[in-house]
């Protein structure tokens, strides 16, 4: 096939406002179906971004247009139960991030793709953010030497307890955050540094929900990172920064721009002088946010993944083990103690 045949389940804001718009500029797609339990709201997508049929039941939806790949967008609860009935159907599965509220609901969803024979993807849509995505090729050139440390930080809004009945599990206020989102710096630190051995952690508690984790990682290979995950600001920003073996540090800001500066000196005048030039890339600065975010990219992924017959990433697997990630951080800070992560 040429196309992958997508359909979605879910219409709502995040669905609509994010992922979407990257929909009709993917050559790799065609959008089949939209299903949603208002039927104005998937009409709505369907007319917005060019969808051939609209259900408001979405096993009829998967019984009749049999789709390649299922976008499954809502609270993580639907995430599990709705991916695991689209697996089961045959479909391929894109689901946004958290895989589910709880641990052992991303590892059904693990399993259920392994029973099927189907891939899965989870939206953690920095991965795919373009400065991260030359970031990566950078740090895995051979001039780069190998990964040392990754620094990842993310700040956001003060992230309040999800209420129960709403998708989210049982309210906390750590677990909340760690659902809407931690999950985002501990996947880019675990895509660079690799699966995660032991954590260490520190929190700070201030006014409402102001609150500040410190968090140190290392692998079992003997790399390490930091975790500087602040949720007090009126808005966000974000940071990764990876040092490499043989002199060079790599930094992307904001999902914006990345800056590398070599650990070699290339041109005569820095013979003579401290240091060494800093490349730096950055996009026109009215690149559409579903591009730049990685929000478009990554759904092409998905779309490449599926018509290749590859495993797209991040995996189901890798959104369990951020979950696993996630418990061990709580559990370091509230037990003053380092914690190993089982399984890697």
């Amino acid at each position: 096939m040429s196309k992958m045949r997508l359909a979605i389940i879910g219409a709502g804001g995040q669905c609509t406002a994010s992922l979407m718009p990257g929909i009709p500029y993917i050559p790799e797609i065609e959008l089949v179906a939209i299903c949603d339990l208002q039927e104005e709201l998937a009409q709505r997508n369907a007319r917005n971004f060019g969808a051939k049929a609209v259900y408001t039941d979405a096993a009829k939806m998967l019984a009749e247009e049999k789709p390649d790949g299922v976008m499954v967008i809502g609270p993580p609860q639907m995430h599990e139960e709705v991916g695991i009935q689209v697996l089961e159907a045959g479909c391929n599965l894109f689901i946004e991030k958290p895989a589910s509220p709880t641990i052992a609901g991303a590892k059904r969803l693990v399993d259920a793709a392994a029973k099927a024979g189907k891939v899965g993807q989870v939206g953690h849509m920095m991965r795919h953010a373009d400065p991260v995505r030359i970031a990566w090729d950078i740090c895995h050139a051979e001039d780069f030497g190998n990964i040392l440390s990754v620094e990842s930080r993310y700040t956001t809004w003060p992230t309040g307890v999800m209420p129960a009945g709403r998708g989210w599990g049982e309210p906390d206020e750590d677990w909340s955050y760690m659902l809407i989102q931690g999950g985002h710096p501990i996947d880019l630190i675990r895509h660079f540094l690799g699966p995660i051995a032991r954590v260490a952690a520190f929190r700070a508690h201030g006014e409402g929900f102001a609150k500040s984790y410190q968090v140190t990682v290392e692998t079992a290979d003997g790399k390490v990172g930091f975790l500087n995950l602040q949720d007090s600001y009126n808005g966000w920003t974000t940071g990764l920064e990876v040092m490499g073996d043989k002199g060079g540090v790599v930094n992307v800001q904001d999902l914006g721009r990345l800056q590398y500066r070599r650990g070699a000196k290339t041109v005569p005048a820095e013979d003579t002088s401290i240091g060494n030039s800093a490349t730096v890339w950055e996009p026109h600065h009215r690149l559409a946010a579903w591009k730049r975010c990685g929000y478009g990219n990554q759904i092409q992924h998905f779309a490449q993944c599926v018509l290749e017959g590859k495993q797209p990433f991040p995996s189901l697997w890798d959104g369990w083990r951020n979950l696993v990630v996630a418990q061990c951080i709580v559990e370091a800070y509230q037990g003053r103690k380092v914690v190993e992560v089982a399984g890697g």
